[in-house]
């Protein structure tokens, strides 16, 4: 009994080590895959080092290849021949750079071929030419500018006139469409829009707005009114009856059966307060020139009105109506007397106040 348990006990151990031993190897395998990839990394490292190291040589021999044939004493052209070129460079260390005597001919032609794109180098005076005709096509471009605009200006300024022309025959239209069709001065635009609107010269009109219409129309209506008082006034200016004093009573009786008297007005209160405006406008010119005619009196001077509290005043006075009565405007005031009269005394009054006329160079001082 005690030896297989001393027997198993070492199948036991036995199988312990050999797992030991299995563990170990598998260990070591990964610890050689690894280092079996570092050393293929570090590898293609290198090589892609090398790799980019020599292209950047290869590239850094070409650019001085190409600054060589650049800047070189040669005179390159797009249509020069390497045969021919390379002699004067055989000698420089960026040609005896590139090895290759292909290569050298392939970098020259890229070169050539490159210049077809440049602008060509240019000799001074060449430049000065360029820049010439640079300032006489600026100038002419300029001068062009300048006949645009003064063309554009007058095409405008015809377009404004044409414009104008245009609203001024439309303007015609419109008014002699008011001549015909308007006659009463009492007329409504409201109303006569309505009856312009059916005859075809309306349309002759388009180009006025509504309220350039409307003001020709009241327009017209203030000509109409202002031509029926005008011959109302003519009426009452060819009226003998009519005096400074007249009534509208008396005179409207004298004047009603004159056609101007009804084409005035229907409104007999109109035809009333147009008479007393033109009654107190012949006053007011009657006095007017009833002043007038009292400068003109040479008999009359600052000391009239002494002469006519003493002896002699009446002779004066005689004098001077004598005097008014031989002109027409010291005559129109005789259906006033009393205003007549009144005018004449304030007028002896000022001249007493102000006393003597100054001489011919002296300045008569202003009135209070």
């Amino acid at each position: 009994g005690d030896r297989h348990e001393s027997r198993g006990s070492g199948d036991r151990h036995e199988s312990r080590g050999s797992g030991d031993r299995h563990e170990s190897r598998g260990s070591g395998d990964r610890h050689e895959s690894k280092g079996s990839r570092d050393r293929h990394e570090s590898r293609d490292r290198q090589s892609r080092d090398r790799r980019d190291s020599k292209e950047s040589k290869t590239k850094q021999i070409k650019d001085d290849f190409m600054d060589m044939l650049k800047h070189g004493d040669v005179r390159i052209s797009p249509d020069s021949s390497w045969s021919k070129k390379k002699k004067y460079f055989a000698d420089d260390e960026r040609y005896i750079a590139v090895g290759s005597s292909s290569t050298r001919e392939e970098f020259f032609y890229e070169y050539t071929k490159s210049l077809e794109d440049r602008e060509p180098e240019l000799s001074e005076a060449e430049k000065k030419a360029i820049a010439r005709k640079e300032r006489e096509a600026a100038a002419m471009k300029k001068r062009e500018g300048e006949v645009a605009r003064k063309q554009v200006d007058q095409n405008r300024e015809w377009e404004r006139e044409r414009g104008a022309h245009a609203r001024e025959e439309a303007q015609q239209h419109f008014l002699a469409l008011l001549h015909d069709m308007v006659r009463d001065a009492d007329a409504s635009w409201r109303k006569t829009r309505k009856q312009l609107r059916d005859d075809s010269r309306w349309e002759l009109a388009a180009l006025l707005d509504a309220d350039q219409k409307e003001k020709l129309f009241l327009e017209h209506i203030d000509n109409l009114s202002n031509k029926r008082k005008r011959s109302f006034k003519r009426l009452l200016d060819e009226c003998e009856h009519v005096t400074l004093t007249s009534t509208w009573k008396e005179i409207r009786r004298k004047i009603k059966h004159d056609p101007r008297f009804s084409k005035f007005s229907e409104d007999d209160k109109e035809r009333e307060g147009e008479f007393s405006r033109h009654i107190k406008d012949r006053v007011s010119l009657a006095k007017s020139d009833f002043k007038q005619l009292l400068k003109e009196i040479k008999c009359v001077s600052h000391k009239s009105k002494e002469i006519l509290r003493g002896p002699n005043g009446d002779s004066h006075m005689r004098e001077i109506r004598q005097f008014l009565t031989n002109d027409k405007r010291g005559l129109v005031l005789d259906d006033l007397p009393e205003e007549r009269d009144r005018i004449l005394d304030d007028y002896l009054t000022e001249l007493e106040k102000y006393g003597p006329p100054p001489p011919p160079t002296a300045t008569r001082p202003s009135k209070r």
